[in-house]
């Protein structure tokens, strides 16, 4: 298995797809060779052989001065003892185990949650959570007029627009005092949220299939190479406002002073807007793929937060609509129209509600995440 997990540092060649790329850093992890070698590192399988053999003498099975009781079955209390890689095996699936994508029967693309309830025979009853509607090509066309005044500031923010390809962790920790070797688990929790963010966008991605602005026109000639995949909604705009409301949350506790909560989350909000319109100044994306992945990301976000509540806690989230076919085509993309980060409230234009509530309950192997992050700040 170790083999596998480690060939996942091969999506790092896939980093001129975007944020994808970054997660080629993952396999870094892999470098620990099979299982277990960690341990060994140094010393090859022939050293270790013929050292045991000088050394053993006969077998005398009298116990040992560490602790070696059995630890007990639990989905949560041994997760400090494994390897990040197989921790998120188990992190993924509690959270894809309520979530399904279907299209309804107009069209509209459906990512739903599912609550289950029962013993051994188990009931889910499916309620929407995030749907969306693609736009119509004749929205996307007018949309085309701000990919080329867009092109204009290209030089000032190539190297950003270069740095974002990958998941822009660097840019994160000029908000946050965020450290590698500090904050390891708050990084877990940050891919998380990103591979969260990515099931969710492809998803839509794939069942619009909505075409790349220099799909549409000649003209707009993109500065760095197309990912292989629809326009709508934006994977960047997703991920980075996902991110964003999750690291919030994360670092903001109750009381923490009012003037620096509101100044943090404009930065964090500020700054995913900003990685997103780079993508259209880059001519990835049409403004509404922004608008339409801020919407998603911070479903996501709240998705997640409420999961990472404990078993008993049950939060009530509003099923979100964004509807690209009622999207003027003359509206750009700012950051600040479905969301208002100095009071953290919602806005709802004519193309973006927020409707019945979803019952989320949390889950003790996410909360063992969240709380094992929380007490990193």
């Amino acid at each position: 298995m170790a083999w596998l997990e480690g060939s996942e540092g091969s999506e790092g060649s896939e980093g001129s797809e975007g944020s994808e790329g970054s997660e080629g850093s993952e396999g870094s992890e892999g470098s620990e060779g099979s299982e277990g070698s960690g341990r060994f590192r140094g010393a090859s399988p022939s050293a270790l052989i013929t050292h045991r053999d000088g050394i053993v003498g006969p077998f005398n099975p009298v116990g040992t001065t560490w602790p070696s009781a059995a630890l007990g079955v639990s989905t949560s209390t041994n997760l400090d003892r494994w390897d990040p890689r197989i921790r998120r095996f188990v992190f993924v699936s509690e959270l894809l185990s309520s979530l399904a994508f279907s299209l309804d029967a107009t069209l509209n693309g459906v990512l739903w949650h599912g609550n289950i309830t029962g013993g051994p025979a188990r009931t889910t009853t499916w309620s929407p959570l995030v749907t969306i509607t693609s736009p119509t090509t004749a929205i996307l066309t007018q949309q085309l007029t701000y990919l080329i005044g867009y092109a204009d500031l290209r030089g000032d923010r190539a190297r950003e627009i270069t740095a974002q390809m990958a998941v822009p962790y660097g840019f994160w920790a000029s908000v946050l005092p965020l450290y590698r070797t500090r904050h390891r688990r708050t990084y877990e929790l940050i891919q998380l949220v990103v591979r969260l963010a990515k099931y969710a966008e492809m998803n839509f991605k794939n069942a619009f299939a909505v075409l790349r602005p220099h799909e549409l026109s000649p003209q707009v000639q993109p500065m760095i190479p197309t990912p292989n995949h629809g326009s709508f909604p934006s994977g960047h705009a997703t991920e980075v406002f996902a991110v964003a409301r999750v690291l919030f949350e994360l670092v903001t506790p109750a009381g923490a002073p009012a003037a620096a909560t509101i100044q943090l989350r404009e930065l964090l909000m500020r700054q995913a807007a900003r990685i997103a319109i780079n993508r259209t100044v880059a001519g990835m994306h049409y403004p509404v793929d922004s608008m339409a992945g801020q919407a998603l990301g911070l479903a996501v976000a709240e998705y997640f937060i409420a999961r990472c509540q404990l078993p008993a806690a049950t939060a009530n989230l509003p099923s979100v609509s964004f509807n690209g076919a009622a999207y003027p085509g003359n509206q750009d993309f700012a950051g600040g129209e479905i969301y208002n980060a100095a009071t953290g409230a919602y806005i709802t234009p004519a193309f973006y509600t927020r409707g019945a509530n979803v019952a989320v309950p949390g889950s003790a192997v996410l909360n063992w995440l969240w709380n094992e992050a929380f007490l990193e700040w």
